[in-house]
Formats: C-alpha cells, sequence, structure tokens
C-alpha cells in the first residue's frame, strides 16, 4: 500500500491564493503527493478538466520545479489517504504461503520449491515494470529521454537471481523497487524453519487461544501489569506462517492504530501490522535456536499507514501447554 495525500479542490485554491506568484493552472482539481515508507516524497500526480469537463491525468513535469517543491511542501494542508497496491498484495500472499523447512522433506527439495515461487512473483513483477516503462518510453518528450527508457527496457534482468542495485533505479521509477528486494533478499534467505505444534491441527484452535489469553493472565498482578504498563506487550503462537495473535495489551493497540477485534486471533503479518522482512525472520530464528532476543531493531506498520520503528525483545513460553512468544515493544527513534 502507498501513503499519500491528496489535494483536492479546496486545498488547490487555498494554495494558489498563498502562492500567487507561482501561476498554478486553475485547471488542476486534484494533485496527489506518495510518499515512501521512510516519509519521504516519492512521485507526484495530478489531474485536470478538460474544456468538455471531462476530468483526465495531468502532466506534471510542465509544473516546474518551483511549483512541485511548493506543492509538497504544502502536503500536510491536504488529506492523508492510503492506496492500496494490487501488486503488493500479491507478493505479500506468495510469502504468507512458502514451503517451511519442517522436517518431512528433503531441505533442497524445500528450497528449490521457494526458489520457483519466488521466481514466478518475480517474473509477474518484471512483466509489470516493462509495461510501465515502455508507457513511459512511449510518452517521452525528448530522444533522449526515450533512449534512456529505452535502456532500462533492456536492462531489465529476466531472473530475479540477477538483480542488484545497479537495477535499483530502474525498478524506483515505476514504484516497484521496494517488492522486488523484498523477493531478493527472501531469495537470499534459506528456507524458514516451522516448529511442529504438537496434535493433529498445526494452528491453534480458538478453545486453545482463548485457554491461553485465560491461563497468561490468571493471576490479578499479572493482569494488572499487563492491562496498565505504558510498554506494549503482545502473546503470540511461533512461527513464521502461523504466527498469531493470541493476546495484546492496550499500549500495543495505541501502538499499532488497531482495536483488539481487529487483530484478534489474525496472523500477524497479513493483519498489515507486522512486516514480513529479513529482520523479522533472523528474530524468529533467535526464538527458535535461543528461545529470546532483547533489544533488536524492528518495524511495524501503524493503520494509518505509517512505519513505526520498534525496539523489541521476546522470550519464547509456554502456556496453556502450547509454545508461544511474548514481545516487548518500545518506540525507537528514527536515527
Amino acid at each position: 500500500m502507498y501513503a499519500l495525500t491528496v489535494l483536492d479542490h479546496s486545498a488547490l485554491a487555498a494554495f494558489r491564493s498563498e502562492h500567487p506568484w507561482l501561476d498554478f493552472p486553475d485547471a488542476i482539481s486534484e494533485v496527489c503527493i506518495y510518499f515512501d515508507d521512510n516519509g519521504g516524497p516519492t512521485r507526484l500526480t495530478a489531474l485536470e478538466e478538460g474544456s468538455d469537463g471531462k476530468v483526465l491525468p495531468a502532466d506534471v513535469n510542465r509544473f516546474g520545479i518551483d511549483t512541485v517543491l511548493s506543492l509538497i511542501r504544502y502536503a500536510p494542508q491536504g488529506t492523508a489517504e492510503v492506496e492500496e497496491c494490487p501488486e503488493e498484495r500479491g507478493i505479500w500472499a506468495l510469502l504468507e504461503s512458502l514451503p517451511v523447512a519442517d522436517g518431512t522433506r528433503p531441505l533442497d527439495d524445500v528450497e528449490a520449491e521457494r526458489a520457483t515461487a519466488l521466481q514466478g512473483a518475480y517474473e509477474t513483477l518484471h512483466g509489470i515494470a516493462l509495461d510501465k516503462l515502455r508507457a513511459l518510453r512511449d510518452a517521452a518528450r525528448n530522444p533522449r529521454e526515450m533512449q534512456r527508457l529505452s535502456d532500462a527496457v533492456a536492462s531489465l534482468p529476466p531472473r530475479l537471481e540477477q538483480v542488484d542495485e545497479a537495477h535499483k533505479s530502474f525498478f524506483m521509477e515505476v514504484d516497484l523497487w521496494r517488492l522486488v528486494a523484498v523477493l531478493r533478499d527472501e531469495l537470499a534467505m534459506p528456507a524458514d524453519y516451522e516448529m511442529m505444534a504438537t496434535g493433529e491441527d498445526r494452528l491453534p484452535s480458538r478453545e486453545t487461544i482463548e485457554m491461553a489469553e485465560t491461563n497468561a493472565l490468571s493471576g490479578p498482578v499479572i493482569q494488572a501489569l499487563f492491562e496498565l504498563s505504558p510498554v506494549a506487550f503482545s502473546i503470540s503462537s511461533i512461527g513464521q506462517k502461523s504466527s498469531r495473535y493470541v493476546r495484546v495489551n492496550q499500549a500495543y493497540l495505541d501502538l499499532v492504530g488497531k482495536t483488539w477485534d481487529e487483530i484478534r486471533g489474525s496472523e500477524m503479518v497479513a493483519s498489515g501490522v507486522v512486516s514480513g522482512s529479513e529482520a523479522r525472520a533472523e528474530r524468529l530464528m533467535l526464538l527458535d535456536r535461543d528461545g529470546g532476543y532483547a533489544g533488536m531493531r524492528g518495524e511495524i506498520r501503524h493503520s494509518s499507514a505509517e512505519v513505526v520503528p520498534v525496539m523489541i525483545s521476546a522470550r519464547r513460553i509456554s502456556v496453556a501447554g502450547q509454545l508461544y512468544d511474548f514481545e516487548v515493544l518500545q518506540r525507537a527513534s528514527d536515527d
């Protein structure tokens, strides 16, 4: 998903009155400023009303650098929104379904299946990138720009393992680098090791989750500490694919901008709160190997789409006869 700010007709009217020297076109009815995960502006789009009353995409290149910079500075006066990205939904769904090394199959077979799935996802993104770059090339205003985009089209590697930092700018130009980088990093990582749950079901049942909640907070002192602490706590089931929320406190809900009903029993990455990153995979490995870790940096996503840096400490604990991960999160500085 993309975080953006929308300057609508009324916001642009105020912008024009405050920036009369820019001669901003009256036909422009809407401007959208998109931001990356670090909050920096990445691109700007606009709509304009034609003489026939139809609303069409505007060529923002004719605004000029002074106008573009002024619009970016004026962005806080607009309305913050989040735009869904179909490509991103598909990629995250694939990452959630990647095979894991659970001991039932040879590791080489699991790694080969993972590589095939990741390459298939990359081929989808590769095709989307080619289409977008060709569209930009066809709309190029001068031969030099046309040649640059033709070179970009020719330079996109067909295989995921061939992607490196030299290709970053090509994918960034069409807003696909983040997804390509996730696939590239995932390919470089070994298969996640999934600890097998006891019993026939690998995922905890609703009854097991409710029993865990009851046992985890059975004492009044523990209940008060959990609920009143200003530090964010969460208890989840274990594993890369089966890590589901069992219990969180109010400080955690405040940190992520969610209600308990919204995330109760949800898979943590699929909920949109937890990032399925390389750093998370490392933290899960430490829980599997050492039973815990302390003071590791991570990121969670607020319901407003803001990426919140956090410091996480965790321990693997036994609750109601099952293993669960207990996490303590504190907001970290951006430095």
